[in-house]
């Protein structure tokens, strides 16, 4: 998450900040905070199913 953090806020966004290239109809910056989103959805997902396997 810290990584995460770092790449949406002042020094990290700095690399994606893009317009032009549109990714599915998104401009670039937008679209890598939108992946960045599903990717931490995707490890919450993990841990919570990893969870759930070692309570039962």
């Amino acid at each position: 998450m810290v990584l995460f953090l770092s790449l949406t806020t002042w020094p990290g966004v700095s690399v994606i900040n893009s317009v032009t290239p549109l990714v599915l109809g998104l401009p670039f910056n937008l679209f890598c905070i939108a992946v960045l989103i599903v990717g931490g959805l995707c490890i919450l997902a993990a841990l919570y199913a990893s969870e759930r396997r070692s309570n039962d």
